[in-house]
């Protein structure tokens, strides 16, 4: 069970918001070349990145269960403070990502059409890939470079 539930709760949010992030990136520059900003590409974003929150919390809540039960690391230990870290980070990628869709919603019949909602919705798909990079190098780091985390911390 807990081969299929790693790939899952973890490589499976990544993936997602990845290809939110391409795909927005894409909308944009395929948009500014043609002048044809495609609503089916920009539609293809936000599933992606509504599907990415939700994985994103469950993959939240695995990883509560994993440390509670004593499986990686647990906050008490030397290594705790940087799950504090991680867990901080990860719920503010859900507030940005959460923020564009909230935005995203607003748009007129298409999201060009308005260069206030446009910018939030570019800003906060960059914000939270940002933070999808962070989060992920510092899992990576507690699983499998905890060292060097202790000799950071």
């Amino acid at each position: 069970m807990k081969g299929v539930l790693h790939p899952l709760f973890v490589h499976l949010p990544i993936a997602l918001l990845f290809m939110a992030f391409m795909t927005m990136g894409y909308w944009l520059l395929r948009g500014l070349a043609t002048s044809v900003f495609e609503n089916r590409i920009y539609s293809l974003t936000r599933f992606n990145t509504a599907a990415g929150v939700v994985c994103v919390l469950l993959s939240m809540a695995t990883g509560f269960r994993d440390v509670l039960a004593g499986y990686w690391i647990a906050f008490n230990s030397p290594l705790g403070k940087w799950l504090y870290v991680k867990v901080i980070l990860a719920a503010l990628m859900v507030v940005i990502y959460s923020t564009f869709l909230w935005q995203s919603r607003k748009k007129p019949q298409y999201l060009q059409e308005d260069p206030k909602i446009m910018t939030w919705c570019l800003t906060t798909q960059l914000v939270g890939f940002l933070l999808v990079i962070t989060v992920t190098a510092l899992g990576t780091m507690l699983v499998f470079y905890p060292h060097v985390l202790a000799q950071i911390g």
